[in-house]
């Protein structure tokens, strides 16, 4: 864990305070007491102890055997040579697996590029000053957040893109905003749900291109100014004194035990967009194909591609009964609230938007949950899903911004022909992927860039025709290798005459989609296979 007399530490209490005076033109006190609260949207990362120093280490996804080794990025011997495994230990995947344990640790604090000031955090590329995150690129002044990209002063975020002085959002290009719920192009909001293009709002939701707007009431300028300036005092004197505020949800939770549609709404009958399976299905079948040999038919697989995805939640608006997929990525706060009896659809949620609650109860809203859920109940509904720019052939998908053939996945991001995947970026024919990006013909691959023709990789950049690797960069044709760098035709870390290599290799496949045709399933994946046995 982090001192509190680190100088990162230091650092991110000041960015802190100068936040909060931002926000909310006063400070509101130290930022560790606040930090249960910040951490309450966020999935933490799991804390781990190295196999060579005990030093603490932050690992980012929780899939890895309980019964593995670990160490930190920074004890990772890249130059260490490793001798070929016996022969006989090749000859099924049982015998490498015992064979090369002693080869095999997992790798955690991963910080990488221009990066400094990083304590308790992982998967950290080019940042400044990050506390207790993880997945964080090209950002400065991070602490108790995850996903984060170009984005500075930044508390307690759960996904976002672009922005600074944000406490507890999601979205992108957010600029001064407190409590924001899957927003865009926001600017001095606070207590907003699903709003785009918006400035100095707060208490509204679904909202589009307003400005000066409480409770989805657009407001006199100065009768703005006097509101804003009124509950954002009751709000700091609530974190003042409370360490925490309650959670925008909360409002939309207490909201369910009212009958929906107060406002007597006619909403449209959504249309069905056109789908079909077969280009998807078609593409898993070629990629199979070219990394085990055979042909395999997708649906029968669904359960071995999603074993380490979120699945997307399918929910029902509360008011049509049209269908509302949940972004599995973010599926944690449906457990944490009770969002399910306020789900709309995003047509719904832009309907709603349009509605506000009036002049005269955006002037009774004061910075109680049960005053806030009385007055703003009528328009208080919410999704965790988003579609944007040109999308075709996609199904059962949520937050899908320009891709084409898409199935069972989220945050779909100019992506084709992907299913039973977390976040795609740039990415053609891959399946059952965890942010695996500017990659194809991939099958269950795990926080990875740049990969082609790669099967159970994880923590890969740069590796073509493999099979089984973990931490590893620019790797051809190459399986089962942890923590090494520039090989061809390796084996457990060890490289072999090509010809040997191709033999062993067909042997293991063969092995592979064996088992897979038979079972569905494989005993070993790239997150059980580093299991002492």
């Amino acid at each position: 864990m982090h001192g509190l007399a680190s100088a990162t530490y230091a650092a991110l209490d000041k960015a802190w305070k100068s936040t909060c005076r931002v926000l909310f033109g006063e400070e509101v006190g130290e930022l560790a007491p606040f930090a249960g609260w910040l951490k309450e949207y966020v999935y933490a990362t799991r804390p781990e102890k190295s196999m060579l120093s005990g030093k603490p280490i932050a690992i980012t996804m929780d899939d890895y055997s309980q019964k593995a080794s670990f160490i930190s990025l920074d004890e990772v011997d890249f130059g260490k040579k490793a001798s070929p495994l016996p022969l006989n230990d090749l000859k099924d995947i049982d015998s490498l697996v015992r064979a090369a344990s002693e080869r095999i640790s997992y790798t955690g604090n991963v910080v990488l590029g221009n990066s400094s000031y990083v304590e308790g955090s992982t998967g950290v590329l080019d940042s400044h000053y990050v506390l207790d995150s993880a997945m964080v690129n090209k950002s400065k002044y991070i602490a108790y957040s995850r996903w984060e990209t170009d984005v500075e002063y930044c508390f307690g975020g759960i996904g976002t893109t672009l922005g600074q002085f944000m406490v507890k959002d999601s979205g992108s290009n957010l600029t001064r905003c407190f409590e924001c719920h899957m927003a865009n192009d926001l600017s001095d909001c606070y207590f907003c749900a699903k709003t785009i293009n918006c400035k100095e709002c707060i208490f509204c939701f679904g909202a589009e291109n307003q400005s000066h707007c409480i409770g989805n009431t657009k407001l006199p300028r100065d009768k703005y100014a006097e509101l804003k300036k009124k509950l954002l005092a009751e709000m700091a004197q609530a974190l003042r004194r409370d360490k925490r505020i309650f959670s925008l949800l909360k409002i939309v939770e207490m909201s369910s035990k009212y009958a929906p549609n107060e406002l007597g709404i006619s909403f449209k009958q959504e249309k069905k967009r056109p789908f079909t399976l077969k280009p998807i299905a078609d593409a898993f079948a070629a990629t199979s194909s070219l990394l085990l040999g055979r042909k395999l038919s997708m649906p029968e697989y669904s359960d071995f591609l999603q074993k380490h995805v979120p699945n997307n939640p399918i929910l029902k608006s509360c008011l049509t009964g049209s269908y509302v997929t949940v972004g599995g990525y973010r599926a944690n706060l449906l457990g944490m609230y009770g969002l399910k009896g306020r789900m709309a659809t995003e047509d719904e949620v832009r309907e709603i938007g349009r509605h506000g609650i009036g002049e005269a109860n955006a002037a009774r809203l004061s910075i109680d949950a049960g005053t806030l859920t009385e007055l703003l109940h009528p328009i208080a509904y919410f999704n965790l899903e988003k579609d944007t720019g040109k999308i075709s052939n996609v199904a059962r998908s949520a937050v899908v911004i320009n891709a084409t053939d898409g199935y069972e996945s989220s945050a779909l991001i100019q992506s084709k022909k992907c299913a039973y995947c977390f976040w795609t970026n740039n990415d053609e024919a891959v399946f059952g992927s965890y942010m695996t990006h500017n990659s194809s013909f991939c099958i269950n691959t795990y926080i990875s860039q740049r990969l082609a023709r790669a099967f159970e990789c994880d923590s890969c950049e740069n590796c073509s025709d493999a099979y089984f690797l973990h931490n590893c960069e620019n790797v051809r044709d190459s399986m089962f290798c942890f923590n090494v760098k520039n090989l061809a035709h390796a084996i457990g870390n060890a490289e072999l005459p090509p010809a040997q290599y191709r033999g062993i290799k067909s042997s293991l496949v063969q092995q592979m989609s064996d088992e897979l045709e038979k079972k569905k399933d494989l005993k070993w994946d790239i997150f059980t296979i580093g299991c002492r046995v």
